[in-house]
């Protein structure tokens, strides 16, 4: 479900609750995987490369942990949050910094319609780094986003997150 209008809520919105039945959708590694790809924070292309790459118990313990900073990721914006406690910022970045240091970019020129073009690419030769992508987007939800407008949707049964992009901003429901 990518209801969230944020990879970070979306993420969140791997594991529902009722009325959706309790569903998780990162159960284990190559479901995380395939979760990545359809995020749009992994190219779908490398994804056969990665199930063959990274032996099936590697990629069900980050997995898990994946589902630990998703379940981190829900304390964390669940607990009232003031001017003064943006974020909690030091929880924040004692949890992603270390994942976060993971990454290994790898910039290439590439050619684009006969042009030279800078891309930057993630060379992924661990497989904890594939958190990375994921602690990316909690890290832009946490510096560039608005807590205001980071919202559990107020059905009270329903555990689905979102970020308010309405023009008033009042938007309740997902």
């Amino acid at each position: 479900m990518f209801i969230g209008d944020h990879a970070a809520l979306d993420f969140l919105n791997t594991k529902v609750g009722p009325p959706f039945g309790g569903a998780e959708s990162i159960a284990n590694g190559a479901a995380y995987v395939h979760w990545l790809a359809a995020a749009g924070l992994i190219d779908p292309a490398e994804v056969p490369e990665f199930l063959e790459r990274f032996a099936t118990p590697a990629l069900d313990r980050v997995a898990g942990e994946a589902r630990s900073l998703r379940e981190w990721l829900r304390r964390i914006l669940a607990k009232p949050t003031g001017a003064h406690t943006r974020w909690r910022a030091a929880d924040v970045a004692e949890k992603l910094n270390p994942i976060l240091a993971l990454d290994s970019p790898l910039r290439q020129l590439e050619i684009s319609g006969g042009n030279l073009a800078l891309r930057e690419h993630c060379e992924y030769t661990r497989t904890r780094q594939l958190l990375v992508p994921i602690a990316q987007a909690i890290a832009e939800l946490v510096t560039d986003g608005d807590p205001s407008l980071i919202k559990c949707c107020a059905n009270q049964a329903c555990t689905l997150w979102f970020y308010d992009r309405t023009k008033a901003h009042r938007r309740r429901f997902c």
